[in-house]
């Protein structure tokens, strides 16, 4: 036999080594663990099968998409103190790849332009605000839903402050991504708490009110705290807002929006 097939025979003996060392291999871990269940009281809160080893492995495609994901988180998250920083307008990839410490070319693999990043961090910014404000419950009534409403919305402003200033540079610009989801969703929901106020009148429970002005007004006097702190700071003479000023901001508010609605404190 020639030197060729010397080495085709050693080859394939290798291999049917191999083959019948993990079949071997294989057997003997279900065995074992078949006989651990059997014999252990605990084996169900432990292990419930044999599993291959490759299964424990984070799939390649897995650990991309995690990846992807921490990437965009970062950039996000980035972008979002960039812009409020520095404006919509004066705002670089260049700057937010920077300061998140990242090649721009990465920036732009997941987001093409400023536009398109600009958009994916106003979209994160409305489903966190979506997110944090309940509806109205119309069986709850009229106090508990304002009080609520106006705490969430207090909290934002005292949590999010980059958040709520992009948001109103976005309105001020005309952003068209804004105003299409204001036009799109905001309507509608705006119709629902309608209903739901129109509800409470009728029984007597609250004067009747403009829906419209009446959220406009919550929103102007809760927001201010985040779009102009600068503002508020100079007029508290403070160098940074505490929880305890929210905290009071969130009490006189209250308390204006339930008198105006003509609704009971207590």
């Amino acid at each position: 036999m020639g030197s060729f097939g010397s080495l085709f025979l050693c080859n394939f003996f290798l291999r049917l080594r191999a083959y019948c060392k993990e079949c071997y291999s294989s057997d003997v871990s279900h065995r074992m663990v078949s006989r651990y269940k059997k014999h252990s009281p605990f084996s169900d809160m432990l292990i419930s099968e044999a599993s291959p080893l490759t299964e424990v492995k984070r799939p390649k495609d897995q650990l991309k998409a995690h990846i992807r994901a921490q990437n965009q988180t970062l950039i996000l998250e980035t972008s979002e103190r960039v812009f409020a920083r520095q404006g919509l307008a004066k705002t670089t990839t260049q700057m937010i790849a920077d300061e998140a410490g990242l090649p721009k070319a990465n920036v732009h693999y997941y987001y093409r332009s400023k536009k398109d990043l600009l958009e994916a961090v106003l979209e994160r910014i409305l489903r966190l605000w979506l997110d944090s404000v309940s509806e109205f419950n119309v069986e709850e009534g009229p106090k508990q839903n304002l009080t609520r409403y106006i705490s969430e919305k207090i909290d934002q402003s005292r949590t999010n402050k980059n958040a709520s200033k992009i948001f109103a540079m976005a309105l001020i610009g005309e952003e068209t991504f804004v105003l299409d989801y204001l036009r799109n969703l905001f309507v509608t929901e705006l119709s629902r708490e309608k209903a739901t106020i129109q509800v409470w009148v009728d029984k007597g429970l609250m004067n009747p009110v403009s829906t419209e002005h009446l959220f406009i007004s919550i929103w102007a006097m809760t927001q201010t705290y985040a779009d102009f702190d600068a503002q508020v700071k100079i007029l508290l003479q403070k160098n940074e807002l505490e929880k305890s000023d929210y905290e009071e901001a969130r009490q006189f508010i209250t308390r204006m929006v339930l008198a105006g609605c003509g609704v009971a404190e207590h």
